[in-house]
């Protein structure tokens, strides 16, 4: 069996056999560690999907529909605009610094196309979720509250964010690109488990993905839910609601893939891998993907970093990384 990069991914999104397991960067490298990898030698000239080859992985390609416009304002702390009224966000919505699709970035699907259409690349969707979209507007705090205080102002903003996004998909879809995949940023749980109750979820999040799933679904898109922390406890707040999967799956979180396995058996599980042992020595490494290998035999699985890369790895413990990889995600497929 010799598959290519697209056949490998789909097939173990399938729970099929393949010849060795994907091996992938869900996410791009940290500015601060791509800086300490130029200083020890990478090419300055490489981009984020250079690097992807460089280092021997198989070649992911994102399309993220922001719905901020260019110009859009950032709030002095970086975390939003502040709007705290109808009349401020229809404002600032009429001035067209959200859902714009002629922002639309399609640089790098365009790139690749060729290489996606012959098995080399896989693509995926970005979508801000309906957790995290809010929150940019409202920033952190005001927007937990906000559940509370400004109810009909979140659902206002989430039924134009659902519009947006149907509206993002039919274009990609208009211009042929086929999604092997694609995930809502939510980033709605942390360390200690979910931010909002499953009531809050029912009434304010699902609504939305639902609007949006039916597409999807018509065009083979497999659906994952992208959040940090905990998720363990709403897992299935995300099947209930039509997702398919999610990652990444963050270990020390508290994130246990073998019992996400076996409490769970159809779901489809990105990540998992623990970053925080990448600088902690060959023999640690290869601890954490044999902790993995079991769940990864049993298909449905794509062990990668649980996020990306932290600045304290070397390109030399990144390529020892590396080297495992390829040699579990060989030893899984046998």
């Amino acid at each position: 069996m010799n598959l290519s990069v697209r056949e490998r991914f789909n097939r173990v999104l399938n729970f099929q056999k393949v010849d060795r397991m994907p091996m992938v960067e869900w996410a791009p490298w940290w500015d601060l560690t791509l800086k300490r990898w130029r200083e020890e030698g990478l090419d300055p000239e490489l981009d984020t999907d250079d690097v992807q080859k460089y280092f021997g992985l198989d070649l992911m390609v994102d399309l993220w529909a922001r719905p901020q416009a260019p110009g859009y304002p950032v709030g002095a702390d970086g975390e939003g605009v502040k709007v705290s009224t109808m009349d401020e966000y229809l404002s600032f919505k009429k001035q067209g610094f959200i859902h714009n699709l002629q922002a639309l970035d399609f640089s790098r699907f365009a790139k690749h196309r060729q290489e996606h259409e012959n098995g080399d690349a896989i693509y995926r969707v970005v979508l801000d979720g309906f957790f995290w979209f809010p929150r940019t507007l409202f920033g952190i705090e005001e927007h937990l509250y906000s559940f509370y205080d400004a109810p009909d102002l979140m659902k206002k903003m989430n039924e134009d964010q659902a519009d947006f996004c149907l509206r993002s998909l039919e274009e990609i879809f208009r211009r042929g690109y086929r999604p092997d995949f694609m995930s809502f940023a939510e980033d709605l749980s942390y360390n200690n488990g979910p931010m909002l109750s499953k009531a809050q979820f029912e009434e304010f999040v699902a609504p939305y993905y639902q609007k949006i799933i039916p597409l999807l679904k018509e065009n083979n898109v497999r659906i994952f839910i992208d959040s940090d922390g905990d998720i363990s406890e709403c897992v299935n707040w995300f099947i209930e609601a039509g997702m398919e999967g999610i990652f990444p799956l963050e270990r020390r979180a508290g994130v246990d893939v073998a019992r996400l396995r076996k409490d769970h058996p159809s779901l489809l599980m990105l990540g998992g891998f623990d970053k925080t042992v990448m600088d902690c020595g060959r023999d640690v490494v290869e601890q954490e993907f044999k902790r993995l290998l079991p769940v990864m035999r049993q298909g449905g699985f794509v062990a990668s970093c649980d996020h990306q890369t932290p600045p304290l790895v070397s390109v030399k413990q990144y390529q020892e990384y590396m080297e495992l990889y390829r040699h579990y995600a060989s030893l899984a497929a046998e």
